[in-house]
């Protein structure tokens, strides 16, 4: 537990050393460190995330939808199905 303490008080020691510039680049590289939440796998069943408030879903979803975007753009077994809409159905 010191350990951890003394740890934690050198790195703060440490940045409040550092200019503003390089206080934010420090930040940056720290959060890149941290897991994102798209790149965690979705614990959740479809069924559980439909029972939940949706606040609370669009929250939990939120992390997922800029590489679902992505896939849609760039998996060519997705892409098809965008060919598709440009197709006029009435025509």
């Amino acid at each position: 537990m010191t350990e951890t303490a003394n740890l934690e008080q050198t790195l703060i020691e440490t940045i409040r050393s550092l200019t503003n510039a390089k206080q934010e680049a420090v930040l940056s590289f720290a959060r890149s460190l941290q897991p994102r939440d798209a790149d965690r796998p979705l614990t959740l069943s479809l069924q559980q995330l439909a029972k939940l408030p949706i606040a609370e879903r669009n929250q939990i979803l939120s992390a997922y939808i800029p590489a679902t975007a992505q896939d849609f753009l760039d998996d060519p077994e997705l892409t098809e199905f965008s060919v598709l809409d440009t197709e006029g159905w009435e025509d």
